[in-house]
C-alpha cells in the first residue's frame, strides 16, 4: 500500500497540486500518491484527524482553511506561528506539525519581479497573509483591501508599483477582481490565481503595458518545498515544472 497525502480545501476541483507531485513521487520512485480532499468547514476537524492514520504523510492546506487549521495540529512552526496561517503538514509519527511554504515562495516571486516600494494586497486570507509578511520583510509599504473596500482600489492603485491578487477570483473562469481600466504601466501584478494560464488580470495587465505573472511559479515553489518536508527528498523541480506545464499549457509562468 504506498503513502498518501493530501489536499484540504474546498471546491478545489481545480487543483493543478495533484499533477506535480504524483509526478515527482514517480520520478524519485517513491510509493505515494498526492489526492484531493475537497471538505467543508464542517468536516476539516475529522479530515485532520485522519493524517495520523497510518500510511499518511501530510498535508497541503489551501483556502478556506489555511487558517483554522492551525488550532488542528500539535505543532505550529516558527513561520506558521508569526502568520497563523498554514499551507503544509508533516505527519511526525504521531504528531503533526504545520508548516508555510508560502512564504518564501512569495518572496521570491516579488523579488523577481524588480524594486517594490508600496504595495496592494487583494485578499486578506492565509495567502495574503503570507504576501504581506514577505512584503513587510522588504520593508515595502503595503495596503491589503478585502471586498468592503473595493471602492478604494482606484486611488490605491494609482500610486502603487506592485499589485498582487490573493484572492480566489478568476480561478477557472474568465473573471478579473478589477476593472482593466485601474491598471498602469507602472504597476508589476502578481495573480497568485493559476487556472486558467494565464488569467484575465494577467492579461488585461500586459494589455495594459504593465509586468504580470500569474500563480504558476508560486505554486511550483511552495510545492518543491512541501515535497522535502513530506519525504526528505530534494523536489525534482524539472520534472514538476514539466507537469505542471503539461496541465495548465504552454503559456504558464511556472
Amino acid at each position: 500500500m504506498s503513502d498518501r497525502v493530501v489536499l484540504l480545501g474546498h471546491h478545489i476541483g481545480y487543483s493543478a497540486s495533484p499533477a506535480m507531485h504524483n509526478a515527482a513521487f514517480a520520478s524519485l520512485g517513491i510509493e505515494a500518491r498526492y489526492e484531493l480532499a475537497d471538505v467543508t468547514a464542517a468536516e476539516l476537524p475529522t479530515a485532520v484527524d485522519a493524517l495520523r492514520l497510518p500510511g499518511s504523510i501530510g498535508a497541503n492546506v489551501t483556502q478556506p482553511h489555511k487558517v483554522p487549521v492551525c488550532d488542528l495540529v500539535d505543532e505550529l512552526r516558527p513561520e506558521v506561528d508569526r502568520l497563523g496561517a498554514a499551507n503544509t503538514i508533516v505527519r511526525d509519527e504521531d504528531r503533526l506539525v504545520a508548516h508555510n511554504t508560502d512564504l518564501a515562495a512569495v518572496r521570491a516571486e516579488l523579488m523577481s519581479m524588480g524594486s517594490v516600494t508600496r504595495a496592494v494586497v487583494l485578499g486578506t486570507g492565509g495567502a495574503s497573509r503570507a504576501v504581506q509578511a514577505a512584503l513587510a520583510n522588504a520593508g515595502v509599504e503595503t495596503v491589503a483591501v478585502d471586498r468592503e473596500r473595493w471602492e478604494s482600489l482606484p486611488k490605491l492603485l494609482a500610486g502603487a508599483d506592485v499589485l498582487v491578487n490573493a484572492t480566489p477570483i478568476g480561478t477557472a473562469s474568465d473573471d478579473s477582481p478589477l476593472p482593466a481600466h485601474l491598471l498602469h504601466p507602472g504597476l508589476s501584478v502578481l495573480d497568485l490565481v493559476y487556472r486558467p494560464s494565464p488569467t484575465r488580470l494577467v492579461r488585461d495587465a500586459r494589455a495594459a503595458g504593465a509586468r504580470a505573472r500569474g500563480g504558476a511559479g508560486m505554486l511550483l515553489r511552495q510545492a518543491a518545498a512541501s515535497f522535502a518536508l513530506w519525504t526528505g527528498h530534494p523536489a525534482p523541480i524539472d520534472v514538476m515544472r514539466d507537469a505542471l506545464r503539461a496541465e495548465l499549457g504552454p503559456e504558464t509562468d511556472a
